[in-house]
């Protein structure tokens, strides 16, 4: 067959294939500031913060993001699951992040949530409908006067201006 008819085929059994594979891989739900605020303490759902331990405290990770968490959540690093399956999923389920629950995880920006999501669903074997990705994550929710990170003395690595003592809860 001539290269003209061979080429079009092969891209288009190759489009359907990743078509096909795309319908069966689990998405996870991206989700704003409104459904974290609206779930908030819920029964049945955890808030993740999987960022470093010390930005969870309060640290700055980078100029023009403040430290510190939303109220209520959880710290359980990235880089946390990265060990033996096993050992991993004791450590989830003693944070409260179970199967059972609906998991909502964020960073700073949705990125570093994002791989936390998919690895919650991919290699522990989370239901990808009951794992949720904010994904406008910290720098969407300061955004809110209502919306204060936790502790109140966290570095914010802004000019001290009215925008940066909403940040610490004043």
């Amino acid at each position: 067959m001539p290269l003209e008819i061979v080429a079009p085929l092969i891209f288009a059994v190759i489009f359907v294939v990743m078509l096909i594979y795309s319908r069966f891989e689990p998405n996870v739900e991206d989700v704003d500031s409104s459904y974290v605020m609206e779930h908030l303490g819920e029964t049945g759902y955890v808030l993740v913060d999987a960022r470093a331990e010390a930005t969870y405290l309060g640290k700055s990770p980078r100029p023009g993001v403040p430290g510190g968490h939303i109220p209520g959540a959880v710290n359980f690093p990235t880089a946390q699951l990265a060990g033996r399956t096993d050992i991993v999923a004791a450590l989830l389920a003693k944070e409260g992040i179970t199967k059972d629950k609906t998991i909502i995880v964020y960073c700073s920006a949705g990125v570093l949530s994002e791989r936390f999501a998919d690895q919650l669903v991919k290699r522990f074997n989370f239901s990808s409908s009951r794992i949720k990705n904010y994904r406008g994550s910290v720098l969407e929710w300061i955004k809110a006067p209502r919306n204060v990170l936790l502790p109140p003395d966290h570095e914010t690595d802004f000019a001290e201006d009215m925008h940066s003592q909403k940040f610490k809860g004043k």
